[in-house]
């Protein structure tokens, strides 16, 4: 069985900050290349990890053109199983939600599995674990097993103060799945075991944010008899071309600036004033910029008042 793993849609018509490209027209085009894909490959089964959407309620236009997208593709012989991200739910619950009005209009080629549920397809089992959930661990069944979970599994802290995550080389050892198919993590990385078993995170689908410029989005073919996968790139167009540029570069200039001023403040300090009051003089002293000032001065009040 040939099964192409995806990563975290957001599917949405709502263009970002800073892009200006047809967003809507952009995100269609990224879905439709993926379905494609799948169908070009020979491709039964596709997974998404959750956040398929940006949010639990599209706007019903956005929902009909999804919709209409899916079901121009799914088949008996071309299925999509998913969990549920937290972006897709609304306050943990999953009904009345777009994803959920998807699975009911496209039933049973769209499916959401559910935490206690085992789907079992050419005699590979599936799994999910949707987000909040506990993995559950299920029979020495020695059948291909892949779980499709929405937790935050990372190589690394992206970070150094992150927090609730674990590490890919422990969830792989933790849970015996041959293939773990994982979301929420925007940075894209896979692992393996020695005995053969793969985790993927393919992380965005969408550049949707600054921070993701440089980023090559990518899905992942994997074949369940080979045990043999490779990654897809989603063709982009270059940053330049759908990103305001010089909005970028007044933020990098900005956060700069920020990381400069945070620096000296640390290395010249009196003691005999207060934190306020040390700030106000660094900032008369070395002329700091005011968009710099502005950002920690309102930060400081801000949380004052809450």
């Amino acid at each position: 069985m040939k099964i192409l793993c995806l990563g975290d849609f957001h599917l949405t018509n709502d263009r970002p900050a800073n892009r200006v490209d047809d967003w809507w027209g952009t995100v269609k085009g990224k879905l439709q290349f993926v379905l494609d894909t799948a169908v070009q490959e020979k491709v039964s089964i596709i997974i998404a990890p959750g956040d398929f959407t940006d949010s639990p309620s599209l706007p019903y236009s956005t929902y009909s053109s999804i919709l209409s997208i899916l079901q121009d593709y799914l088949n008996p012989n071309l299925r999509m199983l998913l969990t549920f991200g937290q972006h897709d739910m609304r306050y943990r619950t999953k009904e009345n939600s777009t994803l959920r009005a998807l699975e009911t209009a496209l039933t049973p080629d769209f499916q959401i599995i559910e935490a206690n549920e085992e789907v079992c397809i050419d005699n590979v089992l599936f799994y999910g674990t949707s987000y909040g959930e506990e993995v559950q661990d299920f029979s020495e069944d020695t059948r291909f097993k892949v779980m499709i979970v929405h937790k935050m599994i990372i190589e690394e802290k992206l970070w150094s103060a992150q927090t609730g995550y674990e590490t890919s080389t422990v969830f792989i050892r933790r849970h015996p799945y041959n293939l773990i198919v994982c979301g929420d993590n925007h940075q894209p990385f896979t692992a393996e075991t020695k005995g053969g078993r793969v985790l993927i995170n393919c992380g965005a689908m969408l550049r949707n944010s600054i921070d993701l410029i440089d980023h090559k989005p990518f899905v992942v073919l994997f074949d369940t008899n080979t045990k043999k996968y490779e990654k897809i790139y989603i063709p982009i167009k270059e940053g330049t071309e759908v990103f305001q540029m010089d909005t970028i570069e007044k933020t990098k200039e900005r956060d700069k600036n920020l990381e400069t001023f945070i620096l000296g403040l640390s290395e010249n300090k009196s003691t005999d004033l207060t934190f306020e009051d040390n700030l106000r003089q660094y900032i008369e002293e070395n002329k700091v910029d005011s968009a710099v000032s502005t950002i920690i001065f309102d930060s400081m009040f801000n949380k004052k008042e809450r």
